[in-house]
């Protein structure tokens, strides 16, 4: 039985069908970057797990997406301005409550992407358990190519050579390297995503409900308790630093992106990070190039 919940959102979708909670991104024509503050997707996002997650009649939290891209990062356009290090302190704390509230969820998240997973849409699905692509997926931190944090969320995930060649080269990766380097649980044919994805949400709705729970948080706990979180406060100190000194970054030709970014908008800021290089370093493979 599916139900559309009670609360409206503008951003998002949200339903309850056989045990499964499920949250989709629907800004397509945004390719559903993530904006933040109140009344944004970010916030909207939450309201809905967390909703699920109080809900009894949920077991699994499932998290897809509209369009052709899962989301292809942080809405930049309607950011608020950072003049200040208060400012830039302030920003990355509102994405930290985002994350924190993710990975306070008691039940079980599984993520399904397809097309573009880039910048905060990487950290975002590196808050949730399961992870499955499509073999159409491209995950980046682009945002390095404008001198941008974004890596401290996917280093426990893929250690820190990974983590570096992300964040410094900007580079994509495709699906069957992201399972590969442990960013995602399997890749399967982007036709099969959305059921594939819906039977292991739907089967972990029907596993004994509190041994899930009991069984996610100790490993939460564990992995908390070797060192990721502090891990995660040293490495978000740093982002701040990094992202205050992000408006001193400048395209080769000499501009600053950030003027860049104020008098062209996002095409001319993509036009002058596409001159930086042209062909990705690593082989790509499945639909959208051979191993």
């Amino acid at each position: 039985m599916s139900r559309a919940t009670g609360t409206s959102f503008e951003h998002i979708r949200y339903q309850r069908r056989d045990g499964v909670g499920q949250v989709t991104l629907d800004r397509p024509d945004k390719l559903n970057a993530l904006g933040i503050g109140p009344g944004s997707s970010r916030d909207e996002i939450g309201r809905a797990l967390a909703e699920a997650d109080a809900d009894p009649e949920v077991g699994c939290l499932l998290i897809t997406a509209s369009g052709r891209a899962f989301c292809a990062g942080g809405d930049l356009s309607g950011a608020p301005p950072t003049e200040t290090a208060l400012d830039e302190h302030l920003f990355v704390e509102q994405v930290d409550r985002f994350h924190a509230g993710l990975r306070a969820l008691h039940k079980p998240v599984v993520a399904a992407v397809q097309g573009l997973c880039l910048g905060s849409g990487l950290g975002f699905v590196a808050q949730c358990d399961l992870v499955i692509a499509a073999d159409d997926a491209r995950f980046g931190l682009i945002e390095g190519r404008i001198g941008h944090p974004g890596a401290t969320e996917i280093v426990p995930l893929v250690g820190a050579a990974w983590a570096k060649f992300m964040i410094l080269t900007g580079e994509l990766i495709d699906a069957h390297t992201a399972r590969e380097i442990g960013l995602i649980l399997t890749v399967v044919p982007a036709v099969e995503l959305d059921p594939r994805a819906w039977e292991l949400a739907r089967r972990i709705a029907r596993m004994p409900r509190e041994g899930v729970l009991l069984n996610k948080a100790a490993i939460d706990r564990m992995l908390e308790a070797s060192g990721r979180e502090a891990g995660r406060r040293v490495g978000r100190a740093h982002d701040v630093l990094t992202k205050a000194m992000s408006r001193h970054a400048r395209a080769p030709d000499g501009r600053l992106f950030e003027d860049i970014l104020a008098a062209e908008g996002m095409d001319g800021l993509k036009r002058a990070r596409d001159t930086q290089y042209s062909g990705p370093w690593l082989p790509r493979r499945g639909p959208s190039g051979s191993s």
